[in-house]
């Protein structure tokens, strides 16, 4: 081996122990970020492969070692001006309290500040297994509500094509022999993301063109969507054909996984057929080319853009303490909620038992009358008792799991507020005894909105002091009468007699 192979091992060696003491860096100056992403793996099966992602990344780099030393390190500073960004991106999500974007940029920042380390030819060589972290970041829980709408859908159509009657309610079904129900595990998406992990790395170690591991990949994600229906209608049926003795507790999710574990066999059995593994890789010269005069300073160059990375990553957390940015947060513990107006008087409570479901600890309610019918008025709003509680995100849950009421029904409905006209969230619930139209949208500052990506800008506003403080999720409920738009119409015109004074009532 020559002295300059020996060298350029020892930069390369230098350069991974520069990444590392940078990636230890991120981890301290963005712990709260990193131990977010923990917490998830730790309490969720949907992401606990999380804690096999930087092992493999770091399996991946292993085994291409001989590979990868033969190519001295070359820093690049210019890179390092990307964390910038990246650092500007958290810093935002940061304010509005979107984790998960907040997590995509600290991987990114990894990645970032690799390559400025490394430099471009080694950035290259490490793309897979760098890029490959962001399956580290656990997101994917927006697919679940529309992955949950598609099972049942599925199920059912694939039920009635048997030629057995179902009546079907929301996520809700009956056969003649049980009732069934779709909840989050049944909605497919740990599937789905396990698969597209799984078969991404596959992928990689197994094909060589870009456009077979690009097609890999999208079976991947494609198959498990249809295999989830295939399950659910497996495991009815086997409840069904049993009168409800078997595949109806625990042991359906056991052959839920035994079924998607055969369906990720053989498709993985049949992307074998078309494997390019053993073809000779042909890449450019690695160790050709090189100045000679850059090796005794290679060394420190790379402690240099080490440096400098981590300086350039730093810069968004210590924004983050100099700005001032109340977000909203702690709101006030009293509210003061309208008095009754024109023929609606006050009560103490409702005879249904249902609650909007909070991801917060402050809620207040009060509650009206008129004719008999009685509505619900009801505020959320963080007051400071739970850490990294929000607002935003809320204002479309309607039932938890475990509730006794179902929605039969939910969508948007256009509701004059004293704000102006917007969409609200809808849902028609059937609980114990009751039937409940309800509509929930936020207030934040002085602006209404359901949508969850407008709310996030608007509370980045009021963390900046533009739009003006106070984040709050209202929810106005009230029992079914005689029609769909008779319910509407009372709750509106309920509405236009308190909501301007209900909105007084918000404003600090």
């Amino acid at each position: 081996m020559s002295a300059e192979s020996v060298l350029g091992r020892a930069d390369a060696r230098a350069g991974m122990w520069v990444v590392g003491l940078f990636f230890l860096a991120l981890l301290y100056v963005y712990h709260a970020t990193a131990l977010s992403m923990v917490a998830i793996w730790a309490r969720s099966e949907t992401f606990a492969h999380g804690f096999l992602i930087l092992p493999i990344s770091l399996w991946l780099i292993y085994i291409r070692w001989d590979e990868i030393a033969t190519v001295r390190p070359q820093p690049n500073l210019f890179l390092s001006a990307l964390l910038l960004p990246v650092g500007l991106v958290w810093l935002v999500a940061a304010l509005v309290d979107v984790q998960v974007l907040q997590q995509l940029a600290l991987v990114a920042m990894v990645i970032v500040g690799t390559w400025s380390v490394l430099g471009i030819r080694l950035g290259r060589m490490l793309a897979f297994p760098l890029l490959f972290l962001f399956f580290a970041v656990p997101m994917g829980q927006g697919l679940v509500a529309p992955m949950m709408e598609y099972t049942a859908t599925s199920t059912v159509w694939l039920i009635e094509m048997t030629g057995i009657p179902v009546y079907r309610e929301g996520l809700f079904f009956t056969l003649p022999s049980g009732r069934w129900s779709v909840v989050e595990a049944c909605s497919g998406v740990r599937y789905i993301i396990a698969s597209v992990t799984v078969g991404t790395l596959y992928a990689y170690l197994t094909y060589r063109s870009m456009w077979r591991r690009a097609l890999f990949v999208l079976v991947s994600a494609i198959v498990p969507v249809f295999a989830n229906s295939a399950r659910a209608y497996i495991i009815v049926m086997l409840g069904h054909l049993s009168d409800m003795s078997i595949a109806t507790g625990a042991d359906h999710l056991v052959y839920g996984w035994v079924f998607f574990g055969l369906v990720v066999f053989v498709l993985f059995w049949l992307g074998s057929f078309f494997r390019e593994d053993q073809r000779a890789e042909t890449r450019g010269a690695v160790a050709q080319g090189q100045d000679k005069s850059v090796v005794t300073d290679a060394a420190v160059a790379i402690v240099v853009a080490g440096l400098v990375a981590v300086a350039a990553a730093a810069v968004a957390p210590l924004m983050a303490t100099m700005v001032v940015a109340d977000k909203g947060g702690v709101q006030q513990q009293s509210l003061d909620f309208p008095d009754a107006a024109g023929d609606w008087t006050s009560v103490r409570g409702s005879s249904w038992r249902w609650l909007p479901p909070s991801r917060l600890a402050g809620q207040r309610s009060a509650f009206y009358q008129r004719d008999g019918v009685v509505m619900g008025l009801y505020v959320q709003f963080d007051d400071g008792l739970f850490e990294n509680a929000e607002v935003v995100g809320s204002s479309g849950l309607f039932t938890l799991e475990d509730s006794w009421e179902r929605v039969l029904q939910q969508g948007k409905y256009n509701v004059a507020l004293p704000d102006g006209s917007i969409q609200v969230d809808e849902a028609q619930l059937r609980g114990r005894g009751s039937e409940l139209l309800v509509w929930s949208w936020y207030l934040i500052g002085s602006v209404s909105t359901s949508n969850n990506y407008e709310a996030k800008i608007l509370q980045l506003k009021t963390s900046v002091g533009i739009n003006g403080p106070g984040i709050y999720r209202v929810v106005l409920a009230m029992p079914m009468v005689s029609s769909l738009e008779a319910t509407r119409e009372q709750m509106q015109r309920f509405f236009n007699k308190h909501g301007e004074a209900l909105y007084n009532g918000l404003q600090p």
